[in-house]
């Protein structure tokens, strides 16, 4: 690769909203969102930057000067940034220049030396994995890398996971799961208001039946429930 080439990254979409996700939620955000992605989640709620990657290159200097004259905070999104060296190139020029840079990432792949101002996490449980086909087993051997979570939380971070809400005795696996995967990541009990219970949910309909469902969890282990703010605003659509 050139290193040209190494400055820019393939992009599906840039756009200016609010962060629907997380500890932020409701934040006017400037989105980078990264094509290419190490999983293939069966429920990916963005398969053109997974299964299907789309975009075109965009050079580092352009994606800065958007941002500039967008708001403070930035996410870069994808796909999985941290699969693209020339991703720490750009949270670099964006802090530099004075803005909050969240990263979201499956935390899967070392971080290239990338410093942000919140790093966030979304190790993906059993459920993602596709059933059957060319991807699943090596989905399933890729998912789950708790060294890679623990050198990320060097940085200010946050943990959400993708919940099945229905039937029960999905929403209790999941659960179960969380639980075991917070112990290998060594998340201590004081911490656990850092760490995101989101329904697996694209429907704004939905949303309200499947936050239920995932209140008896929260109040007992001191989890949060994790909104998707921008799918019960605008429904699930590119650009939001």
């Amino acid at each position: 690769m050139t290193a040209a080439a190494q400055l820019s990254l393939r992009i599906v979409e840039r756009f200016v909203s609010i962060q629907g996700e997380g500890l932020l939620v409701g934040t006017p955000s400037s989105f980078v969102r990264i094509s290419g992605c190490n999983l293939r989640c069966r429920w990916c709620d963005t398969p053109n930057s997974s299964w299907r990657p789309e975009g075109t290159r965009v050079d580092i200097d352009e994606l800065v000067a958007f941002c500039g004259f967008g708001p403070r905070h930035v996410v870069v999104t994808g796909g999985e940034p941290l699969v693209f060296p020339a991703t720490a190139a750009l949270v670099d020029r964006l802090r530099e220049r004075g803005h909050h840079v969240t990263i979201e990432t499956a935390a899967t792949v070392d971080c290239h030396g990338l410093t942000a101002d919140l790093i966030s996490m979304s190790p993906k449980l059993a459920n993602s994995t596709p059933i059957d086909g060319p991807f699943a087993a090596r989905h399933e051997a890729r998912r789950f890398r708790p060294l890679v979570v623990r050198a990320l939380m060097a940085m200010p971070w946050q943990l959400k996971f993708v919940i099945r809400t229905q039937p029960a005795e999905s929403l209790a696996a999941d659960i179960r799961e969380v639980e075991d995967m917070l112990a290998a990541f060594g998340v201590r009990e004081r911490d656990r208001d850092r760490v995101l219970l989101m329904p697996e949910c694209t429907r704004a309909e939905e949303l309200s039946a499947a936050y239920a469902a995932l209140v008896p969890a929260c109040t007992s282990r001191g989890f949060r429930l994790g909104q998707r703010l921008h799918i019960a605003i605008f429904g699930h659509v590119a650009g939001t």
